[in-house]
């Protein structure tokens, strides 16, 4: 019976250790394929226009495979050619495989990201593509076209800080201090100030609250062409800060002034070729008592040259060589070459930035 019993139990173990060693079958894996770009092809050469600046480049794409059928979203991302998107520009999405792009915007966006213009770059484009399911967005590889865009028209924009945060609290007519433009970069703009604590926005015009910039989310900028006022960017903790704006990308950067903030100047003035006083005396600015750094002045000027200095004297001076805008270095033998006329001239003794407004 012993005998019998073991027998029993080997036929029942056997199957078992036998089904076990058996291959186990793996989930089919579903092949997936990206969207790359098939419109314009790659190598293609386009040369922008100033003329064209309202038309549309279309940018066709392949239609991806996600393995299972579903609704697909195209996005066109940018970057500068060879840089492999270290750098991601999104130049627009669709729900269908084209995306259009206008030129003029195109033509801007190239320009920020460091291309000449008149001298053909390349530039390489790819496709992120996403599907209603839960499932990962697909990239696909990048087409490297070859683009020569154009010099534009510059209209240089100005715009100005209102709330209570800032100098002028929320008036919009009030002497309010200007963003710094930078003089090689036309869409970005820097605001090195004391904040109190309260909020701020951005304004174009003085005296107007329409266009007026603000916060959107934690990075991006919005206007308010779209019928609605942004919200406005809070600052908890007074103190200086570094502001920061870019019109072409739409961000923004506000972090804390790492640098010494504590050196203040009882004059600041401006003298020069250009100015009234020649390189003899200073025309004096004045100071904003909100902001110790920041100073002004209105004064109509001759074509020359101009420096800004301290207290009178050469001991504290600063210079730049960019016209209009720009960040004038402490004790620099450069001059600031300006156009003869009347201008409100704003200067930034904390960083050294300037700029000039013709009135």
């Amino acid at each position: 019976m012993k005998v019998l019993s073991k027998l029993v139990w080997v036929a029942f173990i056997l199957p078992l250790i036998l089904w076990s060693c058996s291959p186990v079958d793996e989930p089919a894996i579903i092949p997936q394929t990206p969207s790359t770009l098939t419109s314009p092809a790659a190598g293609s050469k386009i040369v922008l226009t100033e003329a064209d600046k309202a038309d549309t480049l279309f940018f066709q794409a392949s239609v991806p495979d996600f393995g299972v059928p579903g609704n697909y979203s195209y996005t066109l991302q940018m970057a500068k050619g060879g840089t492999n998107f270290a750098k991601v520009v999104a130049l627009g999405s669709s729900t269908t495989p084209t995306v259009k792009v206008a030129i003029g915007e195109l033509n801007k966006l190239l320009i920020t990201e460091g291309l000449a213009p008149d001298v053909a770059g390349n530039v390489d484009f790819r496709f992120r593509t996403t599907i209603d399911r839960t499932l990962s967005p697909l990239v696909g590889d990048a087409t490297t076209l070859s683009i020569t865009p154009y010099k534009d028209a510059v209209v240089l924009k100005n715009l100005f800080i209102v709330g209570n945060a800032a100098p002028p609290s929320w008036n919009n007519n009030n002497n309010n201090p200007p963003l710094f433009r930078d003089p090689v970069n036309k869409d970005l703009f820097v605001y090195t100030g004391f904040f109190a604590v309260g909020e701020f926005k951005v304004l174009e015009k003085l005296g107007q609250w329409q266009p007026q910039w603000g916060k959107n989310g934690d990075s991006g900028i919005a206007d308010s062409s779209g019928g609605t006022d942004p919200a406005a960017w809070a600052i908890s903790v007074a103190g200086h800060y570094v502001f920061t704006m870019n019109l072409a990308t739409k961000t923004y950067t506000l972090v804390p002034f790492t640098g010494p903030a504590d050196v203040y100047y009882p004059t600041v003035g401006i003298i020069g070729s250009s100015t009234a006083g020649g390189w003899d005396n200073s025309t004096a600015m004045t100071n904003i008592n909100f902001d110790k750094h920041l100073w002004y002045t209105t004064a109509t000027v001759t074509n020359g040259e101009i420096k800004f200095r301290a207290n009178n004297a050469w001991t504290i001076n600063w210079g730049a060589l960019t016209p209009i805008s720009g960040k004038a270095e402490l004790g620099s033998s450069s001059n600031i070459p300006i156009e003869a006329g009347k201008y409100k001239m704003w200067f930034n003794s904390l960083d050294g930035r300037y700029i000039f407004i013709k009135e």
